[in-house]
């Protein structure tokens, strides 16, 4: 059978879409599941020593490169299509520049492969690759095995350390606590941004969330438990049926009763985290930081190498709230470029040139954006702005809704209305309801 043209190139953007998935993943489970735990002198909390070998090394790399390769096809398609807007040539004319600069400092690998690299600054046009159907059919296929796949290393990882050591043992880092961003943001897609079907089963989605807040306790993180908790509560009170007020009474009982079985039957597990109840890890950052950083610096940014003293290191380069980690090395730009993708998805909905379903993902990606952004501005300290996997799951899912709304626009200047379509239980996409008529 012959193939045409176009069906060739969409199919190898989707496997190549799919091997960086691959490279990404073996990154990050082969170190976290291969390394060591170590006592910290004079401390009894543990941290823990990642093995790195030439294998991820290589996957690394090569997983970078090829999402730059990707990346560079989506906006020249785009831009092909006149797609493109003013903040990809914004983005793409502060890469340049910090680019140049950046390479009279250190050499190109650095530049562009580097954990604080300039590739931050092309991170919100990564949503460009939502507008590819190949990617987001490959992304929605994989989702649901990343989700299974996380959660289970994450319980496996967590438990061995309690069976070894205890539950009264703390860490400082964890395998458990990086995989965690990247299940969170995959369960955002997977809950908010599936529909409800046969494959999909909101039972199935539930039982998944209930997991992942048992992972929340059990890495002690007291954000993504608020996560898991808010997560859970929008999947049931904005589930599909009659009696709106009914349905969110019977969704904070039944987070409630949730969250309290859990601390019945796991009490070892909880009685560490509660005891961190009260703790401030946040304020004394932030003083830290404004004591030797000029604010009006932010405006601009610092540049890779970036740095300050905070908790004795000399050369410390990371920040909890992203905003600020990212205005600190590279300015502003990128931050409100990606304010300007998320926006995208707050435009009025159009429901004449729009599919219930197609409603439906629109509402579950503004939910799904909330809960991004609250990570982002350090909900959580073990989540990340970067070239990884949990950033290019959500950018995906966004830049699918982004686009969407982009098409009724030209549906609605050149052409008439999309029928309207009914989908499976009144466009469901779990968590989102949208009435039929």
């Amino acid at each position: 059978m012959n193939m045409k043209p176009n069906e060739m190139k969409v199919d190898l953007i989707g496997i190549l879409f799919t091997g960086i998935i691959v490279l990404m993943l073996i990154q990050l489970i082969v170190p976290g599941v291969t390394g060591t735990w170590v006592r910290e002198a004079n401390s009894k909390a543990f941290t823990y020593i990642h093995h790195y070998s030439n294998l991820t090394s290589l996957c690394c790399t090569l997983g970078s490169y090829l999402l730059y390769l990707l990346l560079f096809i989506c906006i020249w398609s785009n831009q092909k299509k006149g797609k493109a807007l003013l903040f990809v040539y914004i983005s793409t004319l502060v890469f340049i520049v910090w680019g140049f600069y950046a390479i009279y400092e250190t050499n190109v690998q650095e530049v562009l492969l580097d954990d604080v690299s300039i590739n931050i600054i092309l991170i919100p046009l990564l949503y460009l690759l939502g507008y590819e159907k190949a990617i987001f059919n490959s992304v929605k296929r994989m989702i649901p095995y990343i989700v299974i796949l996380m959660v289970a290393l994450i319980l496996w990882s967590s438990l061995t350390f309690v069976f070894q050591y205890g539950f009264s043992a703390e860490t400082r880092t964890s395998p458990s606590k990086e995989m965690f961003s990247i299940v969170i943001s995959a369960y955002w897609c997977y809950a908010l941004g599936m529909p409800e079907s046969k494959k999909h089963h909101r039972t199935f989605k539930l039982v998944l969330g209930i997991c992942l807040l048992i992972c929340a306790f059990l890495i002690q993180s007291r954000g993504w438990m608020v996560q898991c908790i808010l997560l859970l509560y929008t999947m049931l009170a904005y589930s599909a049926g009659k009696n709106a007020l009914l349905r969110k009474i019977v969704a904070a009982f039944s987070v409630v009763l949730v969250f309290l079985l859990i601390i019945i039957l796991l009490p070892s597990v909880t009685e560490g985290l509660f005891n961190r109840m009260g703790e401030d890890t946040r304020s004394g950052q932030y003083e830290t930081f404004f004591s030797q950083v000029d604010a009006a610096s932010l405006l601009w940014g610092n540049g890779q190498h970036g740095s300050y003293t905070f908790l004795g290191n000399t050369n410390y380069r990371y920040f909890d709230n992203q905003f600020i980690y990212i205005m600190f090395h590279y300015g502003i730009v990128p931050v409100l470029c990606l304010f300007g993708v998320i926006g995208g998805l707050f435009r009025k909905i159009n429901k004449d040139r729009l599919t219930l379903e197609e409603q439906a993902y629109i509402i579950g990606c503004r939910f799904m954006s909330f809960f991004y952004l609250a990570a982002l501005g350090g909900l959580s300290v073990y989540f990340k702005f970067g070239w990884n996997l949990s950033t290019l799951f959500v950018l995906i899912f966004i830049g699918r809704g982004v686009s969407l709304m982009s098409e009724a626009k030209e549906r609605k200047r050149y052409s008439e209305p999309r029928t309207r379509t009914p989908v499976i239980k009144g466009a469901v996409y779990d968590g989102i309801a949208i009435k039929n008529g």
